[in-house]
């Protein structure tokens, strides 16, 4: 199983400044390892957006592999 979940981030850019980003982890279960096996950065400044597409990776059980494409998908 495979298991997706937001990631608050703290970013900088020099034309924006500092600014509040989420991003998606996943992490396959059951490994309690430190890293997660994919990681995709800054998707959404919306935690509720960043919650939702979390919730249907995780459901829809996607191939960690594929997560850059459903990102630039929803993007």
């Amino acid at each position: 199983m495979v298991l997706y979940l937001p990631v608050k981030e703290q970013l900088h850019q020099d034309e924006l400044g500092d600014y509040i980003s989420y991003g998606i982890a996943a992490w396959k279960l059951p490994a309690l390892t430190r890293k997660p096996c994919a990681f995709v950065s800054d998707v959404t400044l919306d935690k509720k957006q960043a919650a939702r597409l979390s919730w249907r990776c995780t459901v829809g059980q996607l191939d960690p592999r594929q997560l850059m494409d459903v990102v630039e998908d929803f993007i």
